[in-house]
């Protein structure tokens, strides 16, 4: 079935993970926000997917507004969290999503891939 991706919206991160496991968000260009001192992902969490930050003209990034009064920071780059994702399930089809999770929060914290069995 295909769901309906969308920019500048909350998604459970389970749902997101689902998304991005049957690729219906590969045409979109996106970012990952999380709430703002969270360090880890926990099932059941929402995370904003908005815009990439612009740059200015002295090559400093500048956050969207819609992230920042949201109150919400950088979690993931696109293609990192496609690529732990697509990684998990090729080594484990059918891992469940507190897995998929601590492969995300691994590469977030070691820029590794966690290896699943």
């Amino acid at each position: 079935m295909m769901r309906n991706f969308l920019i500048n919206k909350f998604y459970k991160i389970e749902d997101l993970i689902d998304l991005v496991k049957d690729k219906n968000e590969r045409d979109a260009i996106y970012m990952i926000y999380v709430p703002k001192n969270v360090r880890d992902l926990i099932p059941g969490m929402e995370v904003y997917i908005g815009p990439v930050p612009d740059f200015d003209e002295d090559d400093n990034e500048v956050v969207p507004d819609s992230v920042t009064k949201k109150n919400l920071e950088f979690g993931y780059m696109r293609e990192h969290f496609q690529d732990v994702i697509d990684l998990a399930y090729k080594q484990k089809p059918n891992a469940s999503k507190e897995e998929i999770i601590r492969c995300l929060n691994h590469y977030a914290q070691y820029d590794d891939f966690l290896d699943l069995q």
